[in-house]
């Protein structure tokens, strides 16, 4: 039987605390383009041109988290100068909460479906803004963020 010394205990504890974190990761699917991030501070941004006066536009993400991972948040949030947070949806309970300032809740609505989705009633020049999707899971916060550009009118 192999003999266990103090740099054996070691290493092991070390494999053990930090290998999970180090194989987590997330492949987003949408939007395009598809992309595994395993690096949670690499926070990529994609640009997404919207009519002015479109009603219900949905920004969606779509998502796979690697094998382990326990989400327990999806946060909805913009940047139009300001970063804020416009609502979550809790995963221990299914809760959704859109925020009751800023006009959060006439101007977007949260949807619980099978990938992450921010609904924006109606598009007006304030809606141009970037837009990001963070997954909270027990190890890691992964984001994604969607820049809507207001275009036109419909």
């Amino acid at each position: 039987m192999a003999e266990v010394t103090a740099n054996n205990f070691l290493f092991l504890a070390f494999a053990l605390i930090f290998l999970p974190l180090a194989a987590s990761s997330v492949e987003w699917t949408a939007p395009p383009p598809q992309w595994t991030q395993t690096n949670p501070n690499d926070i990529r941004t994609v640009n997404m041109s919207v009519l002015k006066g479109s009603t219900q536009v949905a920004l969606r993400w779509d998502y796979t988290l690697s094998p382990g991972s326990d989400l327990r948040n999806t946060q909805f949030s913009i940047d139009d100068g300001i970063i804020d947070n416009i609502g979550n949806i809790f995963h221990s309970d299914g809760k959704i909460t859109v925020f009751d300032r800023n006009d959060y809740t006439t101007r977007f609505n949260i949807s619980r479906s099978e990938v992450a989705t921010l609904i924006i009633n109606q598009v007006t020049e304030r809606e141009e803004a970037v837009y990001q999707c963070q997954l909270e899971t027990v190890t890691n916060t992964w984001r994604y963020r969607t820049r809507v550009i207001v275009t036109g009118e419909n």
